[in-house]
C-alpha cells in the first residue's frame, strides 16, 4: 500500500512540476502577453519586460489601456522580424544579463501558435522562454519484448555536456522541432543521430498524438507542445549514441519504469511522455489510480487558451 501511494504521490508532483506555470505562486499574473502583428503569441516575465524596455526601437510596452509587449511596427516581413529580435538576442547575450541565453543553440525556432499556421517569425530556441512562446518538439517511446514477452523500453542518459539538465534520464530519442524540418522528418533525424536507428525500423514507427504543459523555471516561461511516437524494436536492438547527446542507454522493465519516471534523475517533460505511454497501454489505469483524468488533463493543456487567458 505504501509503494502504491508512493507512486500515485510521485505522479501527482510529476504533473504538477511540469505544469508549474499554472499553479498558485507563479508568474502568470504578473506577465505580460507579447503580441506579434496583432497576435498574442507569448508571455513575458515582469523581470524579462524590464530588459526589454532598453530596446524601444524594438519593443512598446503599453501598460494602460493594452498591457502588453509589441514587437513594433507591424508591416515587417518574418525575415526582418526574426533579423531584429535576432539583433536584441544578441547585445542581451553579450551583456550576460539573461541566464538562458547561456545555453545559445544557434537553432532557430518557428514562432507560430499552431503547427497548421505559418511563422510568423524565428527565433534562437534559447531565448524563445524569454518571451514565453510555445515550443514544439518530438520525442519516442522505443520498447520491445523479452524472451518472456515482458516490455521492455528503452531509456537514454543525457551527456553531462547539455546545456540542460545534463545528466539526467531521458527517452531514448527526443529534441526541438527547428524551423524548416517536417514533424516525423525530425523525429526520424533526431533517433539517427542520438541513437542510430536504421532507417528500416521506421517502417513500424506509430505518430500517438501530442503531450502538453507548461512550466516556468529561472530562465523564462515554457509552453511546450510534444509530438509524441511509439516504436517496437527487434530484441536484438541496440542504440548508439553518434552526436554525443547521449552518455548511455538502458533496457529497463516497465516496473523498472515507474520508479525512475517519479525519481529526481528523470528530466520531467520527458517522464511525462512516459507517463502518457504508461497510460495508452494500461499500465495505469482509472481503477488503480484516483487522480487519473488528472494526469491526463495535465498532460494535455490547451496553451493556446494561456495567451488568451481562457485556461
Amino acid at each position: 500500500m505504501e509503494n502504491k501511494t508512493t507512486f500515485t504521490e510521485g505522479l501527482l508532483g510529476l504533473v504538477q512540476k511540469c505544469n508549474s506555470f499554472l499553479r498558485p505562486g507563479s508568474s502568470r499574473d504578473q506577465c505580460l502577453p507579447f503580441v506579434v502583428a496583432g497576435q498574442k503569441v507569448g508571455l513575458v516575465r515582469p523581470d524579462i519586460v524590464e530588459e526589454l524596455r532598453k530596446f524601444p526601437l524594438v519593443f512598446s510596452i503599453k501598460e494602460s489601456s493594452d498591457v502588453a509587449v509589441h514587437l513594433i511596427p507591424d508591416s515587417l516581413t518574418v525575415a526582418q522580424r526574426t533579423d531584429v529580435v535576432a539583433g536584441v538576442l544578441d547585445k542581451l547575450r553579450q551583456e550576460d544579463v539573461l541566464g538562458s541565453l547561456r545555453g545559445w543553440r544557434d537553432e532557430k525556432l518557428d514562432i507560430r501558435l499552431s503547427p497548421r499556421e505559418k511563422p510568423i517569425m524565428q527565433m534562437e530556441r534559447a531565448a524563445t522562454c524569454l518571451f514565453g512562446t510555445i515550443q514544439y518538439g518530438v520525442h519516442l517511446n522505443a520498447y520491445t519484448y523479452n524472451e518472456s514477452g515482458e516490455m521492455m523500453m528503452w531509456i537514454g542518459r543525457r551527456s553531462e555536456t547539455k546545456q540542460t539538465y545534463p545528466g539526467f534520464l531521458d527517452n531514448m530519442c527526443a529534441g526541438a522541432l527547428p524551423s524548416g524540418l517536417g514533424v516525423t522528418e525530425c523525429l526520424i533525424k533526431e533517433c539517427q543521430e542520438e541513437a542510430s536507428v536504421e532507417l528500416s525500423y521506421f517502417e513500424k514507427l506509430t505518430s500517438v498524438g501530442t503531450v502538453s504543459y507548461c512550466f516556468e523555471d529561472e530562465r523564462g516561461v515554457f509552453p511546450e507542445c510534444q509530438f509524441v511516437y511509439d516504436l517496437v524494436v527487434p530484441a536484438d536492438f541496440q542504440p548508439v549514441n553518434a552526436d554525443g547527446e547521449v552518455s548511455d542507454f538502458q533496457l529497463v522493465s516497465m516496473q523498472q519504469v515507474k520508479k525512475l519516471i517519479i525519481s529526481s534523475e528523470f528530466k520531467p517533460n520527458c517522464a511525462l511522455v512516459i507517463l502518457d505511454f504508461m497510460i495508452r497501454h494500461g499500465f495505469i489505469t482509472a481503477d488503480e489510480d484516483p487522480n487519473y483524468t488528472y494526469l491526463v488533463q495535465q498532460m494535455h493543456v490547451p496553451l493556446q487558451s494561456i495567451f488568451s487567458g481562457h485556461l
